[in-house]
């Protein structure tokens, strides 16, 4: 889970949270939910095993404006062999205004893919969202 306040950098002309900034927002999170479940991404850069991001759906409920306070949380819905796919939601208040799926990819440092290492597969499915 991540939380932040939206600020004028985070927005376009309008005041409004600028469609690409979300990613940014959900990226924090995810990288935060890895942690909090024992998976260190610097720490698997080291041993060789690097995380892209494949594949992004982003859905726009309700807007979010400069002064919000939001809450993003993440979760792992899909573990595979090579991939995983995270869900994800913005919440102002108790209002879920933005979700996204982001699909990440495992490669090696010359960018090949390469299957998820057992250690760090099995954490992911141990903390799979179940249904």
């Amino acid at each position: 889970m991540y939380s932040t306040r939206i600020y004028y950098q985070d927005t376009d002309a309008g005041g409004v949270v600028y469609y690409a900034n979300y990613l940014k927002f959900f990226e924090k999170s995810w990288f935060e939910y890895l942690i909090s479940i024992g998976i260190s991404l610097p720490e698997w850069e080291s041993l060789g095993t690097y995380v892209i991001i494949k594949q992004v759906y982003l859905d726009l409920i309700e807007p979010l404006r400069y002064g919000d306070y939001v809450t993003i949380t993440s979760d792992i819905i899909e573990v595979k062999r090579a991939y995983f796919v995270l869900s994800h939601a913005a919440t102002k208040d108790t209002t879920v205004t933005t979700r996204c799926t982001t699909q990440i990819v495992c490669i090696d440092k010359n960018g090949k893919p390469k299957r998820i290492p057992d250690d760090f597969r099995n954490r992911l499915i141990q903390h799979a969202k179940k249904g």
